[in-house]
């Protein structure tokens, strides 16, 4: 997500303080973040609207996924 964030600033010519200043975060939380440091998901979506987007999870498609890696895991234990 930092590099998305990252390009879609670049393209739309914002510097990261007006995108701080849009999303109401400090510059520097926003650096941290475009850097791929941690940050919270409401970070992310409060960074994607300074740049005139919105974020959507989708749990579901999250939920699945881990399904499928405890499946994985059962599999690999049972074959030890």
């Amino acid at each position: 997500m930092s590099r998305m964030l990252f390009n879609l600033r670049q393209e739309r010519r914002i510097s990261l303080r007006q995108v701080a200043d849009e999303s109401r975060v400090n510059v520097s939380v926003a650096a941290r973040a475009e850097r791929g440091l941690d940050a919270k998901l409401s970070t992310w979506e409060r960074l994607f609207y300074g740049v005139g987007y919105g974020v959507v999870v989708d749990f579901h498609e999250l939920c699945e996924e881990v399904d499928d890696l405890i499946s994985e895991e059962r599999w690999r234990r049972r074959e030890r």
